[in-house]
């Protein structure tokens, strides 16, 4: 296998794995697209510079993103010019790129000893061509061979035709061949639209540098070298090139030839340029010429690029229009084809110098053994279309999504392990359908869950609230303890009032202002009994409203309930709230809350004998938080019990005596209902249990 000079570098970090470098590319089994990253295989790379350009565009223009970029001999020149003879020997489209006049100056600039038209050697190979057509010793038709990377793509997949490239070389061959009479020792440097000229230069080695504009206008711009600003210079050339200047055009070559032989049939040269050459005219050539078919041309005119070198992959125009770029090319055509002298003059330098120099090329290879892919059989071939999900005849789309040609091309490059089956577009949108069908079945079951999940939620906020009930219910006997304490005072009072009543009547004593004061006390006491039993009504509804309320409201209600109880017990009660706004909230189950921790603290003084209870209530707010304080002097709770003491049905009150449900539902009621937190530890002296509500 042909190891072939690198003009392609990759870049694999920065490729996107987009594919389009393997669209553009002629070859295609260049590319391998098999993994995460298009790799490369040099050795079947015709040089074109395709996916260069594909690649910039799929960067959105930015070429240092760009996975793929141009590898020529830049460097090496720049480095030698200070050391070396290095002659420049400039393409003819270079007119479409620079101002040609200038550049000659430029290049001059930077060391350059000679500057040579390499649209001299077109002529050269125009004149070649016709004697060698005319002696015999071309083999007819006369495939032209000035574009390389078509040499290179006949060599790899069309061997049959090679002896019908053309034996004279190509215009920078010739012009070469030129200039190293005149300069002996010196090197020479391509200024070059070509990526491909660099293996022409490797094979024959008749270049030494190629030099492609992007590299030249980058070194320009490094040398601060503003062509714009310089003068005009001439060629180093003995003679001007005339009608051959066109060279880089696509048909120039066609219009060249036959404005110096006018006898040859037009249609006897063929023009064909792009990728039409690679996808069928060579394949259809190949046929004809082994099947002797009579139509055949004399000359085919034949280039890779669309626009031919005009816009080869190394140029510099990208910007300008198709117009601006081949009138540049024409109008100095039209200037050099139309003196008659200069051309007869030409003549006769072009017969001189064919006659005493060698200009001919026999550096072309047989290299279809790089070409390693192997064919598939039918059978091994329907196997990569199952992969591919091609199952049916409307499968087989040729939509070229994936890069290449067909479903064929595709279908060998997988099988080659250059591509995956992946990559098919059809392939993407059945699996996608099949993702969608799993999609929506799993909408539908995540629907069937939901739905039970609201039942099941349904049914939890019910039996939460039947336990915050049922947690009400389980005190109530507590509660109505509570009431009968709370009546207690009052009621003797009442009894003692209606007693001195019943006696100063008896006793004649009747006073009226002493009688309504005794009955205003009497009222005020019924009063407080129906307050109290407002309070205990209220705290006892099932119903949940929210409401706006300051928490220390709150607090007060509760104490109004559990206030007399713990009077009763000896119980300090010192309360410190500062509460700057009210916040919304359930204002019932935060008394619920506030009773469930009270009693038992009240509880814990009891079965811990504390000489002098205490219990301290501390409100405040807080990096937008409003927190309550309830800090007793019990005692505390057990360390191995403090973790437990919100699980449901936890109790250390005995069988019959507690339930497990106070805390358990406070936690719930603060966390859940109130979106807040409720926290328990140890103090030095007892419990602390805080309570954290958001200020929204």
């Amino acid at each position: 296998m042909n190891t072939f000079i690198e003009v392609i570098g990759i870049k694999e970090e920065n490729c996107i794995n987009c594919h389009q470098c393997i669209a553009v590319c002629p070859v295609k089994i260049c590319s391998d697209g098999s993994g995460n990253v298009v790799k490369f295989h040099n050795h079947l790379c015709i040089g074109c510079g395709r996916c260069i350009e594909a690649c910039i565009k799929s960067h959105g223009g930015n070429v240092e993103k760009s996975a793929r970029f141009p590898i020529d001999d830049a460097d090496d020149f720049l480095n030698d010019l200070d050391s070396s003879e290095v002659i420049a020997l400039v393409a003819p489209s270079a007119q479409a790129n620079f101002n040609l006049k200038k550049l000659i100056s430029a290049l001059k600039l930077l060391g350059v000893k000679a500057v040579y038209d390499v649209s001299l050697g077109a002529e050269i190979s125009i004149y070649s061509y016709h004697k060698a057509i005319k002696s015999g010793k071309a083999k007819l038709p006369l495939i032209a061979q000035p574009c390389p990377a078509i040499v290179r793509y006949i060599e790899l997949n069309h061997p049959a035709l090679i002896p019908h490239l053309a034996p004279v070389g190509s215009p920078v061959h010739n012009i070469a061949v030129y200039a190293k009479t005149l300069h002996p020792e010196a090197k020479l440097a391509f200024i070059s639209p070509c990526l491909a000229k660099k293996r022409e230069f490797h094979d024959s080695q008749s270049v030494e540098y190629n030099v492609i504009f992007q590299s030249l206008s980058r070194i320009l711009a490094e040398k601060d070298i503003n062509i714009d600003l310089l003068e005009e210079s001439e060629f180093d050339n003995y003679i001007s090139a005339g009608i051959a200047t066109n060279f880089s055009t696509p048909g120039g070559l066609k219009e060249a030839y036959l404005f110096h032989y006018p006898e040859t049939l037009p249609s006897s040269i063929s023009k064909i340029e792009g990728s039409l050459v690679y996808e069928k005219y060579l394949k259809d050539l190949e046929k004809a010429i082994k099947e002797g078919q009579a139509d055949l041309p004399l000359i085919i005119d034949i280039l890779a690029c669309e626009k031919g070198c005009n816009m080869g992959a190394g140029c510099i125009n990208q910007g300008q229009s198709i117009t601006q770029i081949e009138r540049a090319v024409n109008r100095r055509t039209e200037f050099s084809s139309s003196d008659a002298e200069k051309t007869i003059k030409l003549i006769e330098f072009l017969d001189k110098i064919t006659q005493d120099l060698d200009f001919s090329y026999t550096f072309y290879s047989n290299l279809s053994a790089n070409n390693d892919i192997i064919i598939p059989s039918e059978l091994q071939l329907q196997q990569v279309y199952k992969r591919m999900y091609k199952e049916v005849e409307k499968d087989y789309r040729n939509c070229l999504a994936c890069g290449y040609n067909s479903c064929y091309q595709m279908a060998v490059a997988v099988f080659n392990g250059l591509n995956k089956a992946e990559n098919c577009h059809l392939y993407q949108e059945k699996e996608l359908l099949r993702e969608q069908e799993i999609l929506n079945n799993m909408v539908d079951e995540l629907a069937t869950l939901n739905s039970k999940l609201e039942e099941e939620m349904s049914e939890r906020k019910q039996q939460e609230q039947l336990l915050v009930q049922n947690s009400k219910l389980a005190a109530m006997g507590e509660m109505i303890g509570m009431i009968a304490h709370q009546w207690r005072q009052p009621l003797s009072s009442i009894s003692t009032l209606a007693g001195n009543l019943k006696v100063y009547l008896d006793l004649d004593m009747y006073e009226k202002n002493q009688f309504l004061s005794l009955l205003e006390e009497i009222n005020h006491h019924a009063q407080y009994l129906s307050s109290t039993i407002n309070d205990f009504r209220h705290f006892f509804k099932p119903d949940n409203p929210q409401d706006t309320v300051y928490l220390n409201v709150v607090i007060d209600n509760t104490l109004g309930i559990i206030g007399k109880s713990l009077e009763y017990k000896n119980v300090q009660l010192n309360i410190n709230t500062s509460f700057s706004q009210p916040i919304l909230t359930y204002p019932n189950e935060l008394m619920q809350v506030f009773l469930n921790i009270l009693k038992n603290a009240s509880d814990a003084f009891v079965d811990n004998e504390t000489s002098y209870p205490r219990i301290q209530i501390n409100g405040y707010e807080k990096n937008n938080y409003q927190i309550v304080e309830i800090i007793d002097n019990a005692g505390g709770i057990p360390e191995r019990i403090l973790n437990k003491i919100f699980d449901p049905y936890f109790s250390t009150k005995g069988p019959g005596i507690g339930t497990g449900l106070g805390l358990y539902m406070s936690k719930t009621i603060v966390e859940e209902h109130c979106m807040g937190e409720l926290i328990a530890r140890n103090t030095q002296e007892g419990a602390c249990f805080t309570l954290k509500f958001p200020l929204r």
